[in-house]
């Protein structure tokens, strides 16, 4: 019997950033470079059958297998990892009907923020992800400040390796997990690591700003739930400026609201997202009683198109004060 997935091989391309080489629209063939023997235009991807074969190396199977191989990562995993990054539900997938692995406990703050940093101190940034950054308005310095990076292409198990070297604690950091006993990072899909930090500077969460975004979404965070000493990111808020100040302002982002910071010089709060109001009333709160007497609402203009956007600044106005 025929399986439904709730993604096809196109959005799996897309995930892994495989350069597509020709499209037949009439046939569903694509022809992309091989990740595997690297040929280009080499790796056959039919989108019918949501398959793939390379002529060269002859790899070959359906296109879970695709990102698994890939990744070197089981099926099941390869699944539950597609499916997070497209936010989709994993309802039929592979381990349906087994036991859910009970969600790990969030480790603490101090040691998720040892961790995150000990992981962005042995990681690069790539030319393209700076370039795009110095595009957005960051100084070459601001870029090493902020402590910007880009997703590693392979070694996840040498980095986690390095990180219990150099006594960090993986567990119960999100984005961190065992398979098969051994220690794996959920760093995946391309792009550039946002880190998030509280009001008190510490990394809460890091997030990925994808090379492409998928089904609309341009950032997804380095999370982790329901894998063995896994635990989900949450969507904790970002916070960049003056803990003191007397005016705030709320928007939505942490890249946006760093760029903002830093061409304003202004006090930013950035919530993940327009959606997500969750925790702003605490950090308010604790704004307020650091001697903050206002607090702006400052969505982008999308606010005045988007009835949606239009809806939720109105909700954010109603939290902020005068």
């Amino acid at each position: 019997m025929a399986r439904n997935f709730p993604f096809t091989i196109r959005q799996v391309a897309k995930i892994l950033d495989l350069r597509i080489r020709y499209d037949n629209p009439d046939n569903g063939n694509l022809d992309v470079d091989c990740p595997f023997c690297e040929e280009k235009s080499k790796l056959n991807l039919n989108a019918t059958n949501n398959i793939y074969r390379c002529n060269i190396c002859k790899k070959s199977g359906g296109m879970v297998e695709l990102y698994g191989n890939v990744y070197s990562i089981s099926n099941k995993d390869a699944y539950r990892e597609i499916c997070e990054i497209l936010g989709c539900s994993t309802k039929g997938s592979a381990d349906n009907g087994n036991p859910a692995t009970p969600q790990t406990s969030r480790a603490n703050s101090d040691i998720i923020h040892q961790t995150y940093s000990m992981l962005l101190s042995m990681l690069n940034l790539a030319t393209t992800h700076k370039e795009h950054l110095l595009t957005r308005g960051f100084s070459q310095e601001q870029i090493v400040e902020f402590n910007y990076k880009s997703v590693p292409a392979f070694g996840q198990k040498v980095l986690c390796a390095k990180l219990l070297q150099s006594g960090c604690t993986l567990e119960g950091v999100p984005g961190f997990y065992k398979e098969n006993g051994e220690w794996n990072a959920k760093l995946k899909a391309p792009g550039i690591l946002i880190p998030v930090c509280g009001i008190d500077g510490k990394v809460t969460g890091i997030q990925i700003r994808l090379n492409k975004p998928v089904n609309g979404r341009k950032y997804i965070w380095v999370s982790s739930p329901g894998l063995d000493g896994g635990t989900s990111s949450g969507s904790p808020i970002h916070f960049i400026g003056d803990p003191t100040a007397k005016r705030v302002y709320v928007t939505d982002g942490a890249l946006k609201g760093s760029v903002a910071h830093i061409l304003t010089g202004y006090t930013f709060v950035c919530l993940p997202g327009a959606k997500s109001l969750s925790g702003l009333d605490d950090l308010l709160s604790c704004l307020k009683a650091n001697g903050a007497v206002e607090a702006v609402e400052a969505f982008d203009i999308k606010k005045l198109t988007d009835e949606e956007a239009r809806e939720n600044a109105a909700k954010l106005r109603e939290k902020c004060f005068l």
